[in-house]
C-alpha cells in the first residue's frame, strides 16, 4: 500500500515501449515535446525509503526515465548524458516498462547532466517534471550551490507505465517491486551475492550474463547482474525461447 504523493506536468516526448519495441532510429531528447507527462508518487507504507512512480503510459515514462536508465545500466552507453535516446531493439533499457534505480543514482545523472549540458539541452520537460515531482515529494533536494542530492534517509525509486494491459501493468510493478527489496534489504541483497558467487555454476552464470547482454544491460556491473537475476527469477514465468523457468 502507498499514500498518495504529488503530481507534476509537463509536455514530452517520444514513444515509448515495453522490452524490444520501438521504431528504428534515434529521438532527439530534446525536442519531441507532444504529450502530456503526469507522475503521481506514492510511497510504500512499509518501508518510506522506497517510492513508487507511475505515469500514464509508457511514452511519457520513456520520456522521464530513458535517459538516466540509459546513464546508469546501458552495456555501450553507461555513464554517458545520451543527446538522443535509441529505440527499437538498441533501445534496451531505455525501453522497458518499468525502471528502478536509487534516488542518489538519479541525483547523479541530473547533476552530469547539468555539467555536461548547460545550455540548450539540459533536462526535457518530462525530466524536468521528474526532478520536481520528486522534490516535492521529498525524495530529492536542491542544495545551497544547486546540486540535487537524494534525502538522507536513501530512497529508492520504481516507475511503472500506465496500459490497457492490466497483466503487463502488474508484472512490471512485481519485478519493480523486488529490485526496491533488493536496494533495502541488505541481508536480502547479501543472500543474492551469495547464491551466485557460491551456488551458481559457470555455465548459469555465463548464460545469465548473455541474456542480459542480448538485452542490452551493463554486465561489467556486477550489482546490476545480481539485481536482475533475484528480481527475474522471482517474477518471470518463462525466460528462454525453448520453453524453461
Amino acid at each position: 500500500a502507498g499514500t498518495k504523493g504529488n503530481k507534476a506536468g509537463a509536455k514530452g516526448s517520444g514513444n515509448g515501449n515495453s522490452k524490444g519495441g520501438g521504431a528504428p532510429g534515434n529521438e532527439d531528447a530534446t525536442n519531441n515535446l507532444n504529450l502530456e507527462v503526469a507522475i503521481d508518487v506514492a510511497r510504500w507504507e512499509a518501508n518510506s525509503r522506497v517510492h513508487l512512480l507511475r505515469f500514464k503510459s509508457a511514452a511519457a515514462q520513456r520520456d522521464a526515465m530513458a535517459r538516466p536508465s540509459i546513464f546508469l545500466e546501458d552495456i555501450a552507453l553507461y555513464g554517458t548524458v545520451v543527446d538522443h535516446i535509441p529505440s527499437g531493439q538498441r533501445g534496451g533499457v531505455a525501453n522497458y516498462s518499468g525502471h528502478n534505480m536509487r534516488a542518489e543514482d538519479l541525483a547523479r545523472f541530473i547533476n552530469c547532466l547539468r555539467t555536461e549540458k548547460p545550455a540548450g539541452s539540459r533536462e526535457t520537460q518530462a525530466e524536468a517534471a521528474l526532478v520536481s515531482a520528486l522534490i516535492t515529494s521529498g525524495v530529492l533536494r536542491t542544495e545551497k550551490g544547486g546540486a540535487i542530492v537524494a534525502a538522507p534517509n536513501k530512497p529508492v525509486v520504481a516507475a511503472v507505465a500506465g496500459s490497457s494491459n492490466a497483466r503487463e501493468v502488474r508484472d512490471a510493478l512485481l519485478h519493480e517491486a523486488m529490485h526496491m527489496i533488493f536496494y533495502t534489504n541488505d541481508v536480502f541483497a547479501e543472500m543474492c551475492y551469495v547464491f551466485w558467487d557460491d551456488h551458481a555454476t559457470v555455465e548459469e552464470r555465463a548464460a545469465w550474463v548473455d541474456f542480459l547482454r542480448d538485452l542490452q544491460y551493463n554486465v561489467e556491473d556486477r550489482e546490476l547482474v545480481v539485481n536482475e537475476l533475484q528480481a527475474y527469477m522471482v517474477t518471470e514465468r518463462q525466460l528462454f525461447g525453448d520453453g524453461g523457468g
